[in-house]
């Protein structure tokens, strides 16, 4: 991951999703980095000791959220098995953020069980 935080123009649609992350996380003085050149292009991550947080940011609003979703949990799992082939050391740990809980309880349990973190507005419990 990049020293740089990640700009504002990287998450068009999502901006208020991002900063409210950004402030959690600003909270716990963890800093938000964006990707590597030529890395996937994750919404946002961040390192904890030797464990580095990849994160996919959905907004539910306006779309299907089944289908939003669904394309959250793809997309952080590439990006996750991509960056951990080419680490030596540490985890690399998926993180699904959503603007606001699902109406749909599977999904929690279907993050659990497939290793993601599934994190929402505005508390981020496990961030």
């Amino acid at each position: 991951m990049t020293r740089d935080r990640p700009s504002s123009l990287d998450f068009v649609g999502r901006k208020d999703e991002i900063a409210a992350l950004i402030d959690h996380l600003s909270g716990q003085n963890i800093e938000l980095r964006g990707h590597a050149r030529n890395a996937p292009r994750f919404d946002a991550g961040w390192s904890r000791d030797d464990d580095v947080f990849i994160a996919e940011v959905k907004s539910l609003t306006g779309a299907s959220e089944d289908q939003q979703i669904r394309l959250g949990i793809g997309q952080v799992l590439d990006y996750a098995h991509q960056i951990q082939l080419a680490r030596t050391f540490g985890r690399v740990r998926p993180v699904l953020v959503l603007e606001k809980q699902s109406a749909d309880p599977r999904w929690t349990s279907l993050a659990e069980a497939s290793g993601i973190l599934l994190t929402w507005a505005p508390a981020f419990a496990g961030c």
